[in-house]
C-alpha cells in the first residue's frame, strides 16, 4: 500500500512584491503631497489676500468716520488755524501739547512724510458739544490768565466741559494775534465759567453728581489774556472721556501698523489695523485756481462747493478754502511669497507698485496719478497689496458759521 503525502506551498508577498507596492505607495504619497502643497498654498495666498481686504477696510472706515466729523464745534472757517496751547497735570512735564509738538485748531491736518517712502500722518479734531457748533463771544476781557472767561450766552456749557478762547484782529483778512488756551471749565455762576485749579463737582450725563479732579486747568494759568469785542469760546466737549470727550487724533504708521494717539490720553497709541504700509493725503481746495488735478472739472470758481484743486500737506493752505481730503491706504498682505523661479530667485509676487489718484511725488500737475513707494522694504515684491482710496467731504468745514 503506498502512502500519498499532500504538498503545501507557503502563501504570502515576496520581496520584489513587497518592493513594488512600496514604490508604488510613495509615488502616490508624493503626488498626494504635492497637491497639498499647491492646495496649502493657495489657501495661505487667499487668506492673507483677505486679510489685507480687511485690515485696509477697518483703517479707511476709521478714517473717513473721523474726516467726515472733523471741525465740529469751531466751525468758524474764517478764525481757524490758531495754535493751542493747554496745562495737562498728567504729563511731565505739564506743557499740552508736549515740547516740540503743535496743536492746531483746524479740522484736518496733513504732516507729509520726509520723502516718498514715508507715510504722511493725518491729524483729525474735532468736538463733542452737540448743543452748539459755533462759537460764544467773549463778554468781559480777561484781565488775568485765571480771570472766569464770561461769554453772552452760557447755554450749553457745563462743568467739565473742555473751552478753547480764541482772540483775533478784524478783516481783511483776520488774523490770530495770539495762541488759543484750552481750559477745563469748573463751575458756573450766572454768565461766568470759572476754570480753576484742584477738585470740582461733576454731573454725568445721566448721573449723579461726583468730585473729580481738575486736570487741564494751570493754578497759575496759561499766561495769556483775552480781551472781549474780539474774542471767541468754543465748546469741544467733556473733560472726563467717554462718548462725550474733544477728539484729536493723529495716525501715523509705525512698524507697518496703522496707530492712533490723541494729546487727551496718556496711554500707548492702540493699533487700529495690523499690516498698513503706506499713507498718503492731499488738500482739496475750492479756491478758484486749476492746477491740473481736478480733469472732471471745467467750471473753476472759488467757494462753489466744488473742489478746484489737490495740494500736498507741504503746501501753506487758507483754510476757509479746505473742503474736502482724499486719503490713500496701502495694506499689505502678512504671508511674505516664493519667488516663481524658486528660493533665491527674485521675488515676483508684485512686480509694480500700486498707484492712486494724487500724491506730492508726482512728476508734476499733468502726471498726478502715480506711484506708491514701497521700495523701503527690499523684499516688497514678495507680498501682495490693496491700495484703499477715498475723497472725503469735510462737512462741518463746508457747512461753517462763517
Amino acid at each position: 500500500m503506498r502512502t500519498s503525502f499532500d504538498r503545501t506551498f507557503a502563501s504570502g508577498f515576496s520581496m520584489v512584491e513587497l518592493m513594488v507596492a512600496m514604490v508604488i505607495g510613495l509615488i502616490g504619497m508624493i503626488i498626494i503631497f504635492q497637491v497639498f502643497e499647491v492646495s496649502e498654498g493657495i489657501k495661505r495666498t487667499t487668506t492673507s489676500g483677505g486679510d489685507a481686504q480687511q485690515n485696509g477696510a477697518i483703517a479707511m472706515y476709521v478714517l473717513e468716520h473721523d474726516a467726515r466729523n472733523s471741525g465740529m464745534g469751531f466751525n468758524d472757517t474764517l478764525w481757524a488755524g490758531c495754535s493751542i496751547i493747554g496745562y495737562d497735570q498728567l504729563l511731565t512735564p505739564h506743557n499740552l501739547p508736549p515740547a516740540g509738538a503743535t496743536m492746531l485748531m483746524v479740522p484736518v491736518r496733513i504732516t507729509p512724510g520726509a520723502n516718498s517712502t514715508t507715510p504722511d500722518q493725518l491729524t483729525m479734531f474735532y468736538g463733542s458739544q452737540t448743543l452748539s457748533a459755533s462759537g460764544s463771544a467773549l463778554d468781559a476781557t480777561m484781565n488775568q490768565s485765571t480771570d472766569p472767561v464770561r461769554v453772552k450766552n452760557i447755554w450749553g456749557f457745563h462743568p467739565g466741559d473742555l473751552i478753547v478762547v480764541l482772540e483775533w484782529l478784524p478783516p481783511p483778512p483776520p488774523a490770530l494775534p495770539k495762541p488759543c488756551s484750552l481750559m477745563e471749565v469748573t463751575s458756573i455762576s450766572g454768565d461766568d465759567m470759572f476754570h480753576d485749579a484742584g477738585n470740582y463737582s461733576y454731573t454725568p450725563p445721566g448721573g449723579s453728581a461726583v468730585t473729580v479732579p481738575s486736570r487741564f486747568n494751570n493754578p497759575s494759568g496759561l499766561g495769556i489774556t483775552y480781551s472781549t469785542g474780539k474774542s471767541v469760546v468754543y465748546n469741544l466737549g467733556s473733560s472726563q472721556g467717554g462718548g462725550t470727550a474733544p477728539v484729536y487724533s493723529t495716525y501715523s504708521i509705525v512698524n507697518g501698523t496703522l496707530t492712533l494717539a490723541s494729546p487727551f490720553s496718556i496711554s500707548a497709541p492702540p493699533a487700529v489695523a495690523d499690516n498698513i504700509v503706506h499713507l498718503r493725503a492731499v488738500y482739496g481746495l475750492d479756491d478758484g485756481i486749476n492746477n491740473g488735478t481736478v480733469p472732471y472739472n471745467t467750471v473753476y470758481t472759488a467757494n462753489d462747493g466744488i473742489v478746484d484743486r489737490f495740494v500736498d500737506g507741504a503746501t501753506a493752505v487758507n483754510w476757509q478754502n479746505v473742503i474736502a481730503v482724499r486719503i490713500a491706504l496701502v495694506a499689505r498682505s502678512a504671508l511674505k511669497e516664493k519667488p516663481t523661479a524658486g528660493a533665491g530667485a527674485p521675488c515676483d509676487t508684485t512686480t509694480v507698485e500700486p498707484t492712486w489718484s494724487g500724491s506730492a511725488w508726482a512728476a508734476g500737475p499733468t502726471n498726478f496719478n502715480t506711484r506708491l513707494d514701497l521700495t523701503a522694504d527690499p523684499d516688497w515684491q514678495c507680498y501682495r497689496y490693496r491700495v484703499f482710496e477715498a475723497t472725503i467731504p469735510l462737512r462741518n468745514w463746508v457747512w461753517s458759521s462763517s
